[in-house]
């Protein structure tokens, strides 16, 4: 990891009007952020809305989350996302499986497709019928817009976290290393 291409504002530099949001925020990407404090100040509602409100099971919205945290070969976001993970009462087991992806006989059905959708819109930017059916057929259309916002923001996080070289925060899992290739 390359040294932060922004520091992070201390307590010290931050406009008063940032105060609240990042003692509720208190991280390095929210105070890295603080940076553009008008930007910061609009998002907060719209990404607290998207992570705390959205309609997706929490265990769903982490596995989407981790996958494009994986996808986006994102450390910050795969450390805390397998924090809150496990809050949410994902499994090591469940949070390895991530890594393997839509095809880990781990997976139900409509687990496998949230990593699926996650793949595809990665990809492709867009989800393929036989994944949609599936997504479909286990949520109402207000959780699968919810779906789509999630993976959007947190592609977008990703890329902030990326771009600006920031720092995972300290105790939190790496990001993995990529599995072995299957021999062929």
């Amino acid at each position: 990891m390359t040294s932060p291409r922004l520091p992070p504002l201390l307590d010290s530099e931050l406009p008063e009007a940032l105060r609240p949001v990042l003692a509720a925020w208190p991280y390095r990407l929210h105070r890295t952020l603080a940076h553009s404090p008008e930007t910061l100040l609009k998002w907060m509602p719209w990404a607290e809305h998207i992570l705390l409100s959205n309609r997706l099971p929490a265990r769903e919205r982490e596995i989407l989350i981790l996958r494009v945290a994986w996808n986006a070969r994102c450390a910050y976001e795969w450390g805390m996302h397998a924090m809150v993970a496990r809050r949410v009462g994902m499994t090591e087991a469940d949070i390895a499986a991530v890594v393997e992806g839509p095809a880990c006989p781990h997976w139900s059905p409509a687990e496998a497709a949230l990593l699926r959708a996650a793949d595809e819109l990665m990809a492709t930017n867009r989800v393929s019928d036989p994944t949609w059916a599936v997504l479909a057929a286990q949520h109402p259309p207000a959780a699968l817009v919810d779906l789509l916002w999630l993976a959007g923001q947190f592609v977008t996080i990703a890329w902030l976290l990326n771009g600006l070289a920031i720092a995972p925060e300290a105790g939190l899992d790496p990001l993995p290393a990529e599995p072995p290739a299957e021999a062929g």
